[in-house]
């Protein structure tokens, strides 16, 4: 009897024999044993974030740090910012006061 695997033709008969594979236990149990402990040390690190939560309280609703000082409408310039158009507005003066001078 012929069989075809992978491209190449076999004879089976009674004497000869294909090498067999090992039997994947050890391995299958390992990989099983590493899924197991990911799982514990998932498990236990939710646990720690729900505990964690359940001391801190509920949050303030109608707090946010991030926007603490800010009111509604046009916002003031940052410092920085005021900063360099007011340098923008001195040079662009200088430059306007300088060719009046010389146009006189």
């Amino acid at each position: 009897m012929y069989w075809s695997l992978r491209g190449l033709s076999y004879h089976l008969n009674p004497e000869v024999h294909l090498a067999n594979r090992g039997r994947p236990t050890q391995t299958k149990r390992q990989r099983e044993r590493g899924r197991i402990e990911r799982q514990k040390i998932k498990e236990a690190r939710r646990a720690e974030v729900k505990a964690r939560k359940a001391e801190a309280g509920p949050r303030p609703t109608n707090f946010d740090p991030d926007l603490e000082g800010i009111s509604a409408g046009p916002q003031e310039m940052p410092d920085w910012q005021r900063e360099f158009f007011e340098e923008e507005k001195r040079a662009k003066e200088a430059a306007e006061l300088e060719e009046r001078n010389k146009q006189q």
